[in-house]
């Protein structure tokens, strides 16, 4: 088991390898179009792939997206919450995402008790993930309409992506652009309007806090 110091230095290390070296997480998708897109996709993924190309890649990422700087030592000032968002893969983020969801319409749950509607719910998010969602409800936005249930968890999730780009733009550059590259350009990372402008990073921030994991 690591120590405190040695885990303490760990997480330094990731996010400097975050900041430092995109191309160990970007989306293959990303790194296509540094290439104007002369070569293919598989192409593109055993380049990522080779560790050796690491930091040649990260150059090419940077240059092409213009990647902003961190001010010396900034990092180290890094909310715990934001750092744990920024290190997450992107099977985590898609649970930050729902669980983001999921608080967001922690009101409609603690408001629905009762009949199929609160089947629907219970079905679309699970027992835990409603309870944990009521548990954070201070940070949820208005009551929302649980009918047609058959799109219930994709809603949900929406309203997850929203506070998720909510928080995007709250973060700074520097971090936000570098996250962006994990995920694929198609992920819904828009403007966010009011009041996921307003709750949104808030929302994200309490899914991620080191203390809830």
């Amino acid at each position: 088991m690591k120590g405190q110091g040695e885990s303490g230095q760990a997480d330094r290390d990731d996010l400097r390898s975050f900041l430092e070296e995109p191309a160990s997480y970007a989306a293959v998708e990303h790194l296509e179009p540094c290439f104007d897109h002369a070569i293919s996709r598989q192409a593109c993924e055993r380049l990522l792939a080779d560790r050796r190309l690491n930091e040649r890649l990260s150059g090419l990422l940077a240059q092409h997206y213009e990647l902003p700087g961190m001010p010396a030592g900034a990092e180290q000032d890094l909310d715990p919450a934001d750092r744990s968002i920024v290190l997450s893969d992107s099977q985590n983020i898609g649970e930050i995402v729902l669980r983001a969801g999921a608080i967001y319409w922690a009101n409609t749950i603690a408001g629905t008790v009762l009949g199929r509607e609160a089947a629907a719910l219970h079905a679309a998010l699970g027992s835990e993930l409603c309870a944990f969602a009521v548990a954070n409800k201070d940070l949820a936005g208005p009551r929302q309409p649980v009918e047609p249930s058959e799109t219930l968890r994709d809603r949900i999730m929406a309203d997850g992506w929203r506070c998720l780009a909510a928080w995007c733009r709250a973060i700074d550059p520097a971090i936000s652009a570098r996250f962006r590259l994990k995920l694929s350009p198609s992920a819904p990372l828009g403007e966010a309007e009011m009041p996921f402008a307003e709750i949104g990073p808030a929302v994200v921030r309490r899914v991620a806090s080191p203390s809830l994991r």
